[in-house]
Protein backbone atom coordinates (compact mmCIF):
# COMPACT_ATOMS: atom_id res chain seq x y z
CA UNK A 1 0.00 0.00 0.00
CA UNK A 2 3.03 2.65 0.62
CA UNK A 3 4.47 1.75 -2.60
CA UNK A 4 1.19 2.20 -4.27
CA UNK A 5 1.00 5.97 -2.37
CA UNK A 6 4.76 6.38 -3.30
CA UNK A 7 3.94 5.50 -6.70
CA UNK A 8 0.83 7.42 -7.29
CA UNK A 9 2.33 11.02 -5.31
CA UNK A 10 5.09 10.64 -8.06
CA UNK A 11 2.79 10.38 -11.13
CA UNK A 12 1.14 13.33 -9.73
CA UNK A 13 4.16 15.34 -9.23
CA UNK A 14 5.49 14.25 -12.71
CA UNK A 15 2.22 15.42 -14.38
CA UNK A 16 1.97 18.77 -12.33
CA UNK A 17 5.95 19.86 -13.57
CA UNK A 18 4.84 18.80 -17.26
CA UNK A 19 1.69 21.03 -16.92
CA UNK A 20 3.65 23.60 -15.66
CA UNK A 21 6.55 23.30 -18.07
CA UNK A 22 3.51 23.11 -20.89
CA UNK A 23 1.89 26.65 -19.60
CA UNK A 24 5.77 28.14 -19.10
CA UNK A 25 6.60 27.59 -23.01
CA UNK A 26 2.95 28.39 -23.64
CA UNK A 27 3.76 31.65 -21.70
CA UNK A 28 7.18 32.44 -23.41
CA UNK A 29 5.62 31.53 -27.11
CA UNK A 30 2.86 34.16 -26.50
CA UNK A 31 5.10 36.50 -24.96
CA UNK A 32 7.31 37.09 -28.25
CA UNK A 33 5.89 39.52 -31.27
CA UNK A 34 5.69 37.66 -34.60
CA UNK A 35 8.79 38.63 -36.43
CA UNK A 36 8.21 41.32 -39.24
CA UNK A 37 11.53 41.40 -40.88
CA UNK A 38 12.76 44.34 -43.50
CA UNK A 39 15.34 43.07 -45.66
CA UNK A 40 18.21 45.86 -46.61
CA UNK A 41 21.44 45.37 -48.93
CA UNK A 42 24.46 46.97 -46.83
CA UNK A 43 26.79 46.50 -49.45
CA UNK A 44 24.77 48.42 -51.95
CA UNK A 45 24.71 51.04 -49.12
CA UNK A 46 27.96 51.45 -48.65
CA UNK A 47 28.94 51.48 -52.43
CA UNK A 48 25.22 53.34 -53.67
CA UNK A 49 25.03 56.11 -50.96
CA UNK A 50 26.64 59.51 -51.48
CA UNK A 51 28.51 59.04 -48.45
CA UNK A 52 30.23 55.34 -49.67
CA UNK A 53 30.67 57.14 -52.74
CA UNK A 54 32.36 59.60 -51.62
CA UNK A 55 34.70 57.04 -49.17
CA UNK A 56 35.29 55.11 -51.91
CA UNK A 57 36.64 58.04 -54.12
CA UNK A 58 38.53 59.94 -51.15
CA UNK A 59 40.08 56.46 -50.14
CA UNK A 60 40.63 55.89 -54.45
CA UNK A 61 42.92 59.30 -54.87
CA UNK A 62 44.49 58.62 -51.24
CA UNK A 63 46.02 54.80 -53.26
CA UNK A 64 47.25 56.67 -56.15
CA UNK A 65 49.26 59.04 -54.34
CA UNK A 66 50.60 56.00 -51.91
CA UNK A 67 51.18 54.46 -55.01
CA UNK A 68 53.21 57.55 -56.83
CA UNK A 69 55.34 58.03 -54.08
CA UNK A 70 56.30 54.33 -53.45
CA UNK A 71 56.71 53.66 -57.56
CA UNK A 72 59.26 56.37 -56.95
CA UNK A 73 61.36 55.19 -54.07
CA UNK A 74 61.44 51.58 -55.69
CA UNK A 75 63.06 52.99 -59.15
CA UNK A 76 65.79 55.09 -57.13
CA UNK A 77 65.93 51.36 -55.01
CA UNK A 78 66.87 50.03 -58.36
CA UNK A 79 68.74 52.79 -59.97
CA UNK A 80 70.80 52.40 -56.91
CA UNK A 81 70.87 48.60 -56.91
CA UNK A 82 72.23 48.57 -60.52
CA UNK A 83 75.15 51.19 -59.73
CA UNK A 84 75.96 49.13 -56.72
CA UNK A 85 76.72 45.81 -58.71
CA UNK A 86 78.86 47.95 -61.28
CA UNK A 87 80.92 49.08 -58.17
CA UNK A 88 81.35 45.46 -57.12
CA UNK A 89 84.28 44.24 -59.03
CA UNK A 90 85.85 47.80 -58.38
CA UNK A 91 85.53 48.65 -54.65
CA UNK A 92 87.31 46.86 -51.77
CA UNK A 93 85.28 44.16 -49.95
CA UNK A 94 84.34 46.37 -47.00
CA UNK A 95 83.49 49.16 -48.67
CA UNK A 96 80.93 47.45 -51.15
CA UNK A 97 80.03 45.36 -48.22
CA UNK A 98 78.63 48.69 -46.27
CA UNK A 99 76.94 49.80 -49.26
CA UNK A 100 75.02 46.98 -49.80
CA UNK A 101 74.05 46.50 -46.01
CA UNK A 102 73.06 50.20 -46.37
CA UNK A 103 70.99 49.76 -49.45
CA UNK A 104 69.05 46.61 -47.67
CA UNK A 105 68.13 49.22 -44.63
CA UNK A 106 66.71 51.51 -47.61
CA UNK A 107 64.88 48.55 -48.62
CA UNK A 108 63.39 47.48 -45.62
CA UNK A 109 62.57 51.15 -44.43
CA UNK A 110 60.42 51.60 -48.00
CA UNK A 111 58.55 47.90 -46.91
CA UNK A 112 57.99 49.12 -43.47
CA UNK A 113 56.62 52.65 -44.96
CA UNK A 114 54.15 50.67 -47.36
CA UNK A 115 52.90 48.19 -44.54
CA UNK A 116 52.76 52.15 -42.55
CA UNK A 117 50.71 53.14 -45.43
CA UNK A 118 47.85 50.30 -46.00
CA UNK A 119 47.44 50.69 -41.76
CA UNK A 120 46.99 54.06 -42.30
CA UNK A 121 44.65 53.29 -45.70
CA UNK A 122 42.26 50.72 -43.53
CA UNK A 123 42.11 53.02 -40.19
CA UNK A 124 40.82 55.69 -42.42
CA UNK A 125 38.31 53.57 -44.52
CA UNK A 126 37.26 51.97 -40.67
CA UNK A 127 36.90 55.53 -39.35
CA UNK A 128 34.71 56.34 -42.28
CA UNK A 129 32.51 53.22 -42.10
CA UNK A 130 32.09 53.69 -38.60
CA UNK A 131 30.64 57.40 -39.34
CA UNK A 132 28.50 56.33 -41.71
CA UNK A 133 27.28 53.35 -39.09
CA UNK A 134 26.59 55.88 -36.62
CA UNK A 135 24.26 58.05 -39.28
CA UNK A 136 22.25 54.92 -40.42
CA UNK A 137 21.35 54.08 -36.79
CA UNK A 138 18.63 56.10 -36.34
CA UNK A 139 17.56 55.35 -40.17
CA UNK A 140 16.97 51.88 -39.22
CA UNK A 141 15.27 52.83 -36.14
CA UNK A 142 13.31 55.10 -38.33
CA UNK A 143 12.38 52.21 -41.05
CA UNK A 144 11.49 49.60 -38.06
CA UNK A 145 8.54 52.14 -37.14
CA UNK A 146 7.36 53.25 -40.39
CA UNK A 147 7.24 49.83 -41.73
CA UNK A 148 6.01 48.41 -38.29
CA UNK A 149 9.13 45.81 -38.65
CA UNK A 150 10.50 43.79 -35.44
CA UNK A 151 13.93 43.45 -37.56
CA UNK A 152 16.42 44.26 -40.28
CA UNK A 153 18.28 41.68 -42.05
CA UNK A 154 21.02 41.64 -44.12
CA UNK A 155 20.69 40.77 -48.01
CA UNK A 156 22.81 38.45 -47.14
CA UNK A 157 21.74 36.57 -45.32
CA UNK A 158 18.61 35.76 -46.86
CA UNK A 159 18.50 32.57 -49.38
CA UNK A 160 14.52 33.48 -50.67
CA UNK A 161 11.97 36.88 -50.45
CA UNK A 162 8.73 38.06 -51.21
CA UNK A 163 8.35 41.28 -53.05
CA UNK A 164 7.75 44.43 -51.10
CA UNK A 165 10.17 43.58 -48.52
CA UNK A 166 13.37 45.17 -49.31
CA UNK A 167 14.04 48.76 -47.56
CA UNK A 168 17.56 49.53 -49.37
CA UNK A 169 16.27 52.32 -51.37
CA UNK A 170 14.64 54.49 -48.68
CA UNK A 171 17.35 53.79 -46.49
CA UNK A 172 20.14 55.53 -49.58
CA UNK A 173 17.51 58.20 -50.05
CA UNK A 174 17.31 59.35 -45.97
CA UNK A 175 21.03 58.64 -45.70
CA UNK A 176 22.17 60.73 -48.31
CA UNK A 177 19.91 63.60 -46.79
CA UNK A 178 21.72 63.17 -43.83
CA UNK A 179 25.48 62.46 -44.80
CA UNK A 180 26.18 63.40 -48.16
CA UNK A 181 29.51 63.20 -47.88
CA UNK A 182 32.15 61.72 -45.03
CA UNK A 183 36.03 63.62 -44.91
CA UNK A 184 38.14 60.60 -45.15
CA UNK A 185 41.01 61.00 -42.82
CA UNK A 186 44.74 59.09 -42.62
CA UNK A 187 45.80 58.33 -38.76
CA UNK A 188 48.99 60.11 -37.89
CA UNK A 189 51.71 57.37 -37.19
CA UNK A 190 55.08 57.80 -36.29
CA UNK A 191 57.78 57.42 -39.26
CA UNK A 192 59.49 54.07 -38.91
CA UNK A 193 62.71 53.75 -37.52
CA UNK A 194 66.09 53.15 -39.63
CA UNK A 195 67.03 50.16 -39.46
CA UNK A 196 69.94 49.24 -37.69
CA UNK A 197 73.70 48.88 -39.72
CA UNK A 198 74.68 45.11 -38.95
Amino acid sequence: MKKLIKITIMVAVAATLSTLSNITSTVAAEALPPAVIAIIDSRMVRFNSAAGKDIQSQLDKIRKKFQVEITEQEKKLKAEEATLKSQRSILPKESYDAKVRDFQNKVLTVKREVQIKNKQLEAALGSAQNELQRALKPILQKILKEHKATMIMDASLVIEKSAGLDVTTSVIEALDQVLPNVKVELPVTAAAPAAPAK
